[in-house]
């Protein structure tokens, strides 16, 4: 029996080791600041960067949530925008992989259930199954299903759709560019044409495509936990 590891499989370990010995080197330099001291180079961007983070978690949900729900959306953000934008350093993107971008989903989903029933009782939570009549058990069923499978999907599909692009263009300008340079009896044969198309691809599918899509995901995350809440609530 052999062992078959996916290449989005290796991609996330190597970005996750990339994320943990980065947080080190973080974690070290946060210790030798001086607190009375300005900040500046990389502590001053850790500190813009969980501020961010803050002020969208304040934003989008509520204030009491900032400490606990803070952590988890800024792991998000860093770890979704490297997956997306990794197959620019030659990686296969992690999030290119279905099963990646479900468990991803499926984690953010139980957040919101569970935050659900802290917040109103599981009494509430399972009567929201029966209204407004016991006949609408099936479709506020799948109601609660849907954020699960719409983040999962979307997150995959689009980052799919970009490297399945990017493929084609790589495959044409080469078929093209061999074509050319056989035609002028020439063996040395690069991709002259990918070099000059790929780059501007590469900056919408890979970064712009890449950050739009951990905006949303993260963004959605927010939106849905922040729907279960009670609003009346105050904080």
């Amino acid at each position: 029996m052999q062992l078959f590891i996916q290449r989005e499989i290796f991609s996330m370990t190597v970005v996750a080791i990339a994320i943990i010995i980065a947080c080190f080197m973080i974690n070290k330099a946060l210790k030798k600041a001086d607190p009375y001291v300005k900040p500046k180079g990389v502590v001053l961007l850790v500190l813009w960067f969980v501020e961010l983070v803050d002020n969208q978690v304040l934003i989008n949900v509520r204030k009491d949530f900032v400490k606990n729900l803070g952590p988890y959306i800024g792991t998000l953000m860093i770890f979704l925008f490297i997956c997306n934008i990794s197959g620019l350093f030659g990686l296969n993107a992690p999030t290119m992989n279905y099963s990646v971008t479900l468990t991803m989903a499926l984690i953010t989903w139980i957040m919101i259930q569970y935050n659900s029933i802290k917040e109103n009782g599981i009494g509430t939570y399972i009567h929201g199954f029966f209204e407004p009549i016991f006949f609408f058990v099936i479709p506020n069923f799948f109601g609660r299903i849907a954020p699960l499978i719409s983040m999962s999907i979307r997150l995959f599909g689009n980052i799919l759709s970009g490297s399945i692009i990017m493929t084609l263009v790589y495959t044409a300008t080469g078929a093209f560019t061999t074509m050319v340079f056989s035609a002028l009896g020439l063996d040395f044969m690069p991709n002259l044409l990918g070099m000059i198309v790929a780059p501007p691809l590469h900056a919408y599918f890979d970064v712009f495509a890449g950050f739009i899509q951990m905006f949303i995901f993260i963004s959605l995350t927010q939106v849905f936990i922040s729907n279960e809440l009670n609003s009346d609530k105050e904080v």
